[in-house]
């Protein structure tokens, strides 16, 4: 097994859903090696994202539905503070830039065309060229993206035992 199965292995292990089925919490307190912080963010993005988030989200046609039936909390040690920090951050950047890219990428691509076709239709008129203007195809998907990683950031907690948010949410990746 390679480090990274036995990684992901060890993340899923971690995984506990509360009795009343309102939360499950990734228990990674012990047994993790935070010196690679990078590998420990992606497989806890990928184990988070297949495990979880993935289930949150219904699509129809080219419609991206959000609809949680529980959160996640994920615990992780204060011992190693700036690794752990590293972690969380390469953690919600996976989830968004990886994960929810993998897995909506035609979704948020035809999101966007539409949104362009309704620019296009609209670009007669003042407005429509101001709007035109002012939105690309790039800052579109962009938009959309950031939209559906907020909404896993409302039902997603990262902290310590003590319960400190461990979150920078002045710097989100978006």
């Amino acid at each position: 097994m390679s480090q990274d199965s036995s990684l992901v292995s060890a993340i899923v292990a971690s995984r506990r859903m509360t009795d009343d089925g309102s939360m499950v919490v990734y228990n990674l307190t012990n047994n993790l090696d935070f010196s690679n912080s990078k590998k420990v963010a992606d497989a806890l993005a990928e184990v988070f994202f297949e495990k979880d988030a993935s289930k949150w989200f219904k699509v129809d046609g080219d419609h991206i539905q959000f609809n949680p039936t529980y959160k996640v909390r994920i615990l992780l040690a204060e011992e190693h503070n700036k690794l752990v920090s590293k972690a969380v951050g390469n953690f919600l950047e996976d989830l968004k830039k990886k994960e929810l890219d993998r897995k909506f990428v035609q979704q948020i691509k035809d999101i966007s065309a539409n949104m362009e076709n309704l620019q296009a239709a609209m670009a007669s008129n003042a407005i429509g060229t101001f709007l035109t203007k002012l939105f690309d195809r790039k800052v579109d998907i962009t938009e959309i993206e950031d939209d559906l990683f907020t909404d896993i950031l409302e039902v997603l907690e990262i902290r310590t035992p003590s319960n400190a948010d461990l979150i920078d949410w002045e710097h989100l990746p978006i």
